[in-house]
C-alpha cells in the first residue's frame, strides 16, 4: 500500500513533507533508470525542449537552494558555484557540465535529498511557520519543502513526454 511515511526522528509535518520529497525522489529515479545516456540528452525532434538531463539538474539545482534556505535563509557562494546558474545566458535551463551520466545526474540529486533530511531532523513543527526569501518573494518553510516534492512532480511530467517522443522517433527510424 502507498502511503507517505511518518518518521519519529521528524517532526510529524515535516516528517510528512520530507516523505513527499523523498517519494518523489524515488519516482523520478524509477522514471528515468533505464535511459540511454542518447535519451537523457534527447531534446525532442525539433531540439528544442529541455532534455531530461537538463530538468535533472535544474531538479537538483532548485533543490539545493531550499535547502540552503531552509537550513541558513541564503545560499552561499560555493553552492551557487558548485551547481551553476539557474538559467544561461538566454534564460533557459543550463546544460549539464561534462554532460554527466546517469547515475551521476541521480547521485548528486539524491546527495541533496539527504542534505534536507539532515536539516529536517533539526526542525520543529513551529520552525515550519518561518518565512524564508526567495526570488523576490517569501514563503514559509513548510511551503519551501512542499515545493521541492511538487517541482520535482511536475518535471517528471516533462519527462514522461519526452521518453514517449523518444521512443516514438526511435521507431520511426527502426521502420
Amino acid at each position: 500500500m502507498k502511503d507517505l511515511s511518518i518518521r519519529n526522528d521528524m517532526a510529524p509535518t515535516v516528517s510528512l513533507l520530507y516523505s513527499a520529497v523523498e517519494e518523489n525522489s524515488l519516482r523520478l529515479a524509477s522514471i528515468v533508470s533505464h535511459m540511454t545516456h542518447s535519451e537523457l540528452y534527447y531534446k525532442g525532434r525539433c531540439q528544442t525542449k529541455n532534455s531530461t538531463a537538463q530538468l535533472l539538474h535544474h531538479i537538483t539545482n532548485v533543490d539545493i537552494r531550499w535547502v540552503w534556505r531552509i537550513k541558513e535563509n541564503r545560499i552561499p557562494d560555493h553552492i551557487e558555484q558548485a551547481y551553476g546558474p539557474m538559467t544561461d545566458e538566454s534564460g533557459r535551463l543550463p546544460e549539464p557540465v561534462n554532460q554527466p551520466d546517469l547515475d551521476e545526474l541521480l547521485k548528486r540529486h539524491q546527495h541533496v535529498v539527504e542534505k534536507l533530511k539532515s536539516v529536517c531532523f533539526t526542525l520543529t513543527e513551529n520552525a515550519l511557520n518561518q518565512p524564508l526569501s526567495f526570488e523576490g518573494d517569501t514563503a514559509t518553510i513548510r511551503w519551501g519543502i512542499w515545493h521541492m516534492a511538487d517541482h520535482n512532480r511536475y518535471h517528471q511530467a516533462h519527462i514522461e513526454a519526452l521518453k514517449k517522443e523518444w521512443k516514438q522517433d526511435v521507431a520511426k527510424y527502426e521502420r
